[in-house]
């Protein structure tokens, strides 16, 4: 009987540290939250002006999910974090480069009426 005893105990104390060494559970949530940010840098055009960060916010999510389908919490929080940074990162780059591209877009609005306006002026000069 101590020895069935002795198992037990060393099993339970093998399962706790097991639990322990992987952190606290991860909600739900914070998932929900990694899969959103990735949906946003989706929608402000993350795959077209920053897929590698995107795809490195893809990556960590996986892995995290991964890490928390193995208990290993801690890894996967420090995944999940890597993600959502990542994501914002990506939102902010997609962002910058519709930016650019509506700039460009204004400057060339604006050469094309400074050229009517000298066509113009021009034109009134000669009658």
């Amino acid at each position: 009987m101590k020895n069935v005893t002795w198992a037990v105990t060393l099993v339970a104390g093998t399962l706790m540290a097991g639990c322990a060494s992987g952190g606290a559970r991860i909600p739900d949530a914070d998932v929900s939250q990694s899969e959103l940010a990735i949906r946003s840098a989706e929608n402000a055009t993350a795959t077209q002006h920053a897929r590698e960060m995107l795809d490195r916010s893809r990556t960590a999510l996986s892995a995290a999910q991964n890490e928390r389908a193995k208990g290993q919490n801690d890894a996967a929080r420090a995944h999940l974090e890597e993600s959502r940074a990542a994501s914002a990162a990506a939102e902010s780059q997609a962002r910058a480069a519709q930016i650019e591209e509506q700039s460009a877009a204004a400057r060339k609005r604006t050469e094309d009426l400074e050229k009517r306006i000298r066509d113009l002026n021009d034109k009134a000069r000669g009658q």
